[in-house]
């Protein structure tokens, strides 16, 4: 079959429409909006100055997880906003005048971040976000080294919402076209007072409670 110069302008149009297509395609596939999904096995703290002073307290390793969902939006290739919500399991274990405990504390977390990651069309690239959070207890109690309850409820003893901060650094994989492996160092920290300073037992000059995390978070996140 004989190709006319007509149809060989018909058919190049085509192709080059086509190819523009698929180039702007993935030239933007990291544009838009994208979800995810993930954990974090962490270490929890409450930093306390009278306590650290105190020579009959002494605070342990504390390893904790939180887990959630997220959604973003990226205006380019490299630069957008986040936000998570986050399930975030934490607390603090001491030991207290040879006695043991572990006052658990959970937390749903709310960060909105800026992010940022670089060449997104290679199959590994840097990733980064930061920005602040807000953090609306959820349950606390203290427990014995036994993992008995010393206190079933300690809610009155804290705040019912702390502001902070957080921030990650770390690589996506990529899976597929628009599928990517996340994991990176992730750390945050109140800047408000983790306890109600209107509670009775707390004493009057008592030093502020700030709440900091920090752990290796690892998830999924789909571009659309």
């Amino acid at each position: 079959m004989k190709v006319n110069k007509k149809n060989k302008g018909i058919i190049f149009i085509s192709l080059s429409v086509m190819m523009i297509m698929a180039m702007t395609k993935s030239v933007n596939a990291q544009k838009g909006f994208n979800v995810s999904v993930k954990a974090t096995p962490q270490f929890s703290f409450l930093l306390n100055k009278d306590d650290n002073d105190n020579s009959l307290y002494d605070s342990k390793a504390t390893i904790n997880t939180n887990f959630g969902i997220g959604a973003g939006y990226n205006f380019t290739d490299n630069v957008g906003v986040a936000i998570d919500g986050l399930y975030s399991l934490q607390g603090q274990k001491y030991e207290l005048s040879g006695e043991d405990y572990n006052q658990k504390i959970s937390y749903i977390k709310v960060p909105v971040y800026f992010t940022y990651n670089s060449n997104p069309q290679r199959p590994v690239s840097f990733s980064g976000k930061i920005g602040p959070q807000v953090s609306f207890l959820s349950t606390s109690k203290l427990t014995n080294d036994d993992g008995k309850d010393v206190v079933d409820n300690t809610n009155d003893r804290y705040e019912k919402t702390t502001f902070g901060g957080a921030a990650e650094a770390g690589i996506r994989i990529r899976l597929q076209r628009d599928l990517f492996l996340t994991t990176g160092i992730r750390f945050d920290v109140d800047f408000t007072n983790a306890e109600d300073e209107d509670y009775s037992s707390y004493p009057a000059e008592r030093a502020k409670t700030y709440n900091m995390t920090s752990g290796v978070e690892v998830g999924l996140a789909y571009f659309f």
